[in-house]
């Protein structure tokens, strides 16, 4: 019995969505001007007007992977909401312990990141006006204003300040995985070390 083609429009899809993987890893790790399109297109073996008809320009599968990056984070760590049935703090405790998983899972959302805000460019005024800032306004700000209502999260640090210390605090590890085993022998990616990350870092925020 023959085989059914798989459907041109799948095709596509699937073909895009593993050029948009292989652009975050690129753009996450040698930063925008190091990356080609003819290097990406390599990568995907496809050819360099692929990506062109898909994406068009370098500038915009920067912004369509980043983009992706940040509505697969959207996907993967669901904040509870302060005022609706999901919330507890109990239901934080699990967010935050989802959220430290998430930057082991994806380490190139902190090197992305990292990237953009060493070069102070246009591309990173567009993600945060964009994409941050909407998204720490209408989600993460808040809960961490209900919470530190709650039980006095760290004292009176202002809640922006404290929203960057909790991302540094739960990314860096991940950032710094080959300085962790070469100085201390430690495999920062392994189940046993992110599981005690994940309660370091709400020792950390509910001490």
């Amino acid at each position: 019995m023959p085989v059914a083609r798989q459907p041109q429009q799948e095709r596509s899809e699937n073909t895009r969505a593993e050029i948009l993987g292989i652009a975050l890893e690129q753009f996450s790790t040698r930063g925008f001007e190091a990356v080609s399109l003819r290097g990406i297109a390599e990568m995907a073996g496809v050819n360099h007007a692929m990506i062109r008809y898909y994406f068009g320009s370098k500038e915009a599968l920067w912004r369509e992977s980043v983009t992706y990056l940040f509505d697969r984070y959207a996907k993967e760590v669901v904040a509870p909401r302060p005022g609706t049935k999901e919330y507890s703090l109990d239901a934080v405790k699990d967010h935050i312990r989802s959220y430290v998983r998430y930057c082991a899972r994806h380490p190139e959302h902190a090197r992305l990141m990292m990237q953009e805000a060493n070069r102070d460019s246009e591309r990173l005024k567009w993600m945060a006006e964009t994409i941050i800032r909407p998204r720490h306004d209408a989600n993460t700000l808040p809960l961490i204003q209900e919470v530190s209502k709650q039980v006095g999260v760290l004292g009176d640090i202002e809640p922006v300040m404290l929203l960057y210390m909790i991302t540094a605090i739960a990314q860096v590890p991940y950032l710094l995985t080959a300085e962790m085993k070469y100085a201390h022998g430690m495999d920062a990616m392994c189940e046993k070390s992110i599981e005690a990350h994940c309660e370091a870092v709400l020792a950390f925020i509910f001490r």
